[in-house]
């Protein structure tokens, strides 16, 4: 964890006012970031982003959990074949999460969210599907969408002997939302749990959190900005995509829905939960105001993100059913 003297300089800040209720090594981490200069994901072009976000936050990623078993698969999907991670820990239930990593839509990969589902396998004792799908702006607007639902499908039936949530963090989040809406609209199997952590869930970005914590805290306005025009087509109705405008949440799946304080998209999460639970969905609200966007991947720096994880896990044990 992080225990240096840029620690104890960015303490002495917050006592000054600075950002008072900021974790100090969450703060730490943002303090590096500007003194080292590194560039921000909206001045590159979409496969430099990605090559750059692949190792960006390595440093203070959990060290990766073993596991039992790790195999790579595809699953069939309108645009092909859709890569698919499966991860079995060592003492696996029959419980199983499909989970979807985040990137805007853009960036992001199985790799790049391993640490963190290796995590999460271990500590829930559920079979971790981390899946590929298609990003933007080669494949826009709904190639993400099409291909997570056609995951789900193809994945579910091998939960046969136990209970299968959705997940995913940031637009992951937006995925697993996507998968609960559409298997209500089909009659397909539905998630027994939708986990959202920090989910976009509004790409009119028309929350006023979204200017008040535009910069400085990682995920910043213009970046928020950048995968929305990478993402979406130019005359997508950015309403009708966002699942916090949808006419219809009842029936939803149970849901855990974790948001951030100093997280440009912590008021369209917190209202999600809330829009869940007023449509009568039994909602899990986890809300962590001294952290960041992006939390999860600062684990193995951070003690306060290392520690919403083992919280995460236990509700999604607890929602589950554990073993």
């Amino acid at each position: 964890m992080l225990g240096t003297p840029l620690v104890r300089v960015v303490a002495r800040s917050r006592q000054r006012g600075v950002d008072r209720d900021l974790d100090r090594q969450v703060a730490a981490v943002l303090a590096s970031q500007r003194l080292l200069r590194l560039p921000t994901i909206d001045s590159m072009e979409p496969p430099r982003a990605r090559a750059f976000a692949e190792v960006g936050l390595s440093p203070l990623e959990v060290a990766p959990v073993a596991m039992a078993e790790v195999t790579d698969t595809t699953v069939a999907g309108r645009g092909g074949p859709i890569p698919v991670r499966i991860f079995v820990p060592r003492d696996a239930g029959p419980h199983w999460i499909v989970y979807f990593h985040g990137g805007g839509g853009v960036i992001g990969s199985i790799r790049s969210a391993e640490p963190v589902t290796r995590l999460i396998a271990a500590q829930t004792r559920c079979v971790v599907a981390s899946i590929e799908y298609r990003l933007g702006p080669e494949h826009r607007h709904p190639a993400a969408i099409d291909d997570a639902c056609a995951a789900w499908e193809a994945l579910t039936p091998r939960a046969r002997d136990g209970r299968i949530a959705v997940a995913g963090d940031s637009f992951g989040g937006f995925l697993s939302a996507h998968v609960d809406h559409h298997t209500i609209a089909t009659g397909g199997r539905r998630p027994d749990l939708q986990v959202l952590i920090y989910p976009a869930t509004d790409l009119t970005h028309g929350s006023p959190s979204v200017d008040r914590l535009a910069d400085g805290y990682l995920l910043t306005r213009s970046m928020i900005h950048w995968f929305r025009s990478h993402y979406l087509n130019p005359t997508d109705d950015r309403k009708a995509v966002s699942p916090m405008f949808w006419p219809e949440l009842r029936g939803s799946a149970r849901a855990i829905v974790v948001t951030a304080g100093y997280d440009p998209l912590v008021e369209e999460g917190d209202r999600y939960a809330d829009m869940l639970r007023a449509a009568g969905t039994e909602v899990r609200h986890r809300s962590y105001p001294s952290l960041i966007h992006g939390f999860i991947s600062l684990a193995g720096g951070v003690a306060a993100a290392r520690t919403a994880i083992d919280e995460l896990c236990v509700d999604i044990r607890d929602l589950l059913g554990d073993r």
